[in-house]
């Protein structure tokens, strides 16, 4: 008898861990309320309820709203009868409604049909949110200045599809709902892709700037993750610059080819000289260690810089490039040197640092490592930089960062990951990469002509542009 039940506890073991790998079991339980007026239910009378919108099958007439703070789920109907409303009280459609809105709905129990939905006075609501930041220690997002708990109830999605909290990445944009200091929803209203570059090696240990705020060293292997949309990408290494626009779609890697390209103008890119004192100070760009001893050529934009070196005081401020050529000139107050109140550095043309692009420096634990076990034979980049083919190990560093996976013939996949300051080795293991037949995208909008490319076959490098 007792092995009969040993042999029944196994089987419902596997039964269960199938269940779960197939995904028809939710990692919280859900209880589904479902009101079709088939028979089903014989209540009479009207309810309301105030939940989240999960699914809406607009060719039925079907919508799926969550409760607010519980997994119990519950269907209804809405037709041409139903009065629904949108936040400023004006009427729209149920094919309107999109996931991730709150909503109070009132409906008849026994057919389950929705007589009227609107916003509740209390939900906030932020649209276009791309600056934000997740905590995941502590179940916390920052958003516009302010700090809200989500929980694992909180629905996350984009469009229809349900994503998981680590798929959301810094680069994306989101629709964040909530009702006090709770967030009930967040929702990616534009993604996130990947630009991927080739025949670029002239230009390795020189900066690329990627629209107007991003700028990276230029590294063996490049993959960067930007938010989807249209790009100047501009290749700069001492005299020589190269310019391409690259299309970037969400889940989509485009590659840029610099093999014959688009010789970088002046129209809209500025040449920058900096004039730094004391000799051999640090200069940063947005956060990332440049060489100046060559103009750096930035596209028209705003930058964060800063200026470091031991024995003198740090200097931060904003670089507007808004012409073609110019010369900055910075020096360095010495901290031991008596300097009267009145005098001030020189600094950039524009030195506002209340607004801007934050500048956030990575704490680096050189005594333990970071492991990414699988998905095996996956290229591995975190924060932009190749680490490897997984299974890979690398040097650890503090912090939240970006991590993507990437292998040919499968879709690239990002996850954003919180590494704690315990002092302890991390282990990390993904899903496998879902195969993709058609997974990359044309970057380059201005094709070299015939004789162009004959030009460049013979030597796969750039053309130096004059300063």
């Amino acid at each position: 008898m007792l092995m009969n039940r040993g042999k029944m506890g196994v089987a419902a073991a596997f039964l269960s861990l199938a269940l779960l790998l197939s995904g028809c079991i939710r990692a919280t339980s859900r209880r589904e309320v479902t009101s079709s007026g088939t028979g089903l239910r014989s209540e009479v009378g009207d309810a309301s309820l105030t939940g989240v919108i999960v699914a809406n099958d607009t060719t039925q007439g079907r919508i799926t709203l969550q409760e607010l703070g519980s997994d119990r789920e519950t269907i209804l109907q809405y037709n041409a009868v139903s009065r629904i409303t949108d936040k400023y009280g004006t009427e729209i459609t149920g094919e309107q409604l999109e996931c991730g809105q709150i909503m109070e709905a009132k409906y008849q129990l026994s057919s389950a049909r929705i007589t009227e939905m609107n916003v509740p006075e209390d939900a906030w609501e932020y649209q276009e949110v791309k600056k934000f930041a997740i905590d995941s220690a502590e179940k916390s997002l920052q958003v516009a200045g302010r700090k809200y708990q989500y929980s694992d109830l909180t629905y996350i999605g984009a469009g229809q599809q349900r994503l998981e909290l680590m798929e959301l990445n810094s680069q994306d944009t989101l629709t964040v709902r909530g009702s006090g200091y709770t967030v009930y929803s967040i929702v990616r209203t534009k993604g996130h892709g990947y630009i991927r570059f080739a025949n670029y090696k002239d230009f390795i240990g020189g900066m690329v700037g990627i629209g107007n705020g991003l700028i990276l060293p230029i590294t063996k292997n490049m993959l960067v993750t930007v938010r989807e949309g249209t790009y100047r990408v501009l290749m700069s290494q001492g005299s020589m610059t190269a310019l391409k626009t690259v299309t970037v779609r969400d889940g989509r890697e485009s590659i840029a080819d610099f093999r014959a390209y688009q010789s970088a103008g002046t129209e809209n890119t500025g040449r920058i000289t900096f004039d730094i004192e004391p000799a051999g100070a640090e200069l940063t760009i947005n956060g990332v260690a440049v060489d100046y001893s060559d103009p750096i050529a930035l596209s028209y934009g705003v930058y964060q810089i800063g200026v470091t070196m031991n024995g003198y005081e740090d200097y931060t401020g904003k670089l507007d490039v808004e012409r073609p050529s110019d010369t900055i000139h910075i020096s360095l107050i010495d901290r031991e040197a008596e300097v009267a109140e009145n005098e001030a550095t020189e600094t950039p043309s524009s030195t506002d640092t209340s607004s801007g692009k934050d500048v956030v420096t990575k704490k680096i634990d050189s005594d333990h490592t970071i492991t990414i076990a699988a998905p095996e034979g996956a290229e591995v980049y975190l924060d932009n930089v190749y680490k490897g083919l997984a299974p890979c190990t690398f040097t650890k560093i503090i912090g939240s960062q970006t991590l993507t996976l990437r292998r040919d013939g499968y879709i690239t996949k990002s996850y954003s990951i919180d590494i704690l300051d315990d002092s302890e080795n991390v282990t990390l293991s993904f899903a496998e990469l879902a195969e993709n037949s058609d997974d990359l995208d044309s970057a380059n909008t201005s094709e070299p002509t015939a004789s162009q490319a004959a030009d460049t076959s013979s030597a796969d490098s750039a053309t130096a542009t004059s300063q």
